[in-house]
């Protein structure tokens, strides 16, 4: 009997001192950021590389109010619009941006967590996939 009061006391101990540290992001979460100048001039670099075809005069900056940028625990993702469809990017360890994939609108979430699509507001397309608020 007293065996078991001991492992009860430890279970309601676990789960007293485990919720706050769960509560205060403890588990894994997408966070929005905002696209400052300089991640901006990044991610046009990585489309640039990415699209070799391209000269850098024929390529501008994201279009405005059309880039989204996260952090979901601790890895980088951004969406920007450099044409007519997103560009989905992800940074590696170093911080460098890669082109992880590009779309035809679709921002899905075997790609893009949903956390950051859902902080994002990016809306309900099908299945699971999410594109930008009309504007």
């Amino acid at each position: 009997m007293r065996a078991l009061r001991t492992l009860a006391a430890a279970a309601v101990a676990t789960g007293v001192l485990a919720g706050p540290v769960l509560a205060c992001g403890g588990g894994w979460m997408g966070v929005n950021l905002v696209a400052k100048p300089g991640t901006k001039a990044a991610l046009r670099a990585a489309y640039l590389t990415a699209h070799p075809e391209l000269t850098p005069g024929r390529v501008g900056g994201p279009v405005p109010g059309r880039t989204y940028y996260g952090s979901y625990s601790g890895t980088r993702y951004a969406v920007a619009t450099f044409g007519a469809y997103p560009t989905i990017f992800r940074a590696d360890q170093h911080g460098r941006w890669h082109v992880r994939r590009q779309t035809h609108g679709g921002i899905c979430t075997n790609v893009v967590p949903i956390d950051l699509i859902m902080a994002w507001s990016l809306e309900h397309w099908g299945g699971r996939c999410f594109v930008e608020p009309a504007r």
